[in-house]
């Protein structure tokens, strides 16, 4: 298994590695906004917007019904994927940009933890 410093391993997170190699790559894209982001949909019917959850899904080749349905799954990762568990997506972090759904990733990757919070409290 590959161990990318300062990340905690797969094991650590609680996820498979697939699923944090797909985590690590993301992250670049979103920060530099060249992937789009929906924290509110799971995957676009054209698989182009979706939310993290979604990204993750479709790049490693679940097809876009699939990936709604991973997302809803999400097990150890469901705080990444749901910024709180509201009906109705009261939490700003579900209008989030990429920078600070990036920075959401990054804290789930060294802590184990998103702080979806912390996330959108800064600018």
């Amino acid at each position: 298994m590959r161990h990318y410093a300062p990340y905690l391993t797969a094991e650590a997170l609680g996820i498979e590695a697939w699923e944090r190699d797909e985590l690590i790559a993301l992250w670049p894209k979103l920060m530099m906004e060249v992937a789009p982001l929906d924290m509110r949909r799971a995957a676009s019917d054209g698989g182009t917007i979706c939310c993290i959850g979604g990204h993750i899904a479709l790049a490693h080749g679940i097809s876009v019904l699939g990936a709604r349905r991973y997302v809803q799954n999400g097990g150890a990762l469901t705080p990444l994927f749901f910024p709180d568990l509201t009906v109705n997506h009261a939490h700003p972090g579900w209008r989030a940009k990429g920078p600070q759904a990036a920075r959401a990733i990054l804290n789930f990757l060294t802590t184990g933890k998103p702080d979806w919070d912390a996330v959108m409290a800064t600018r």
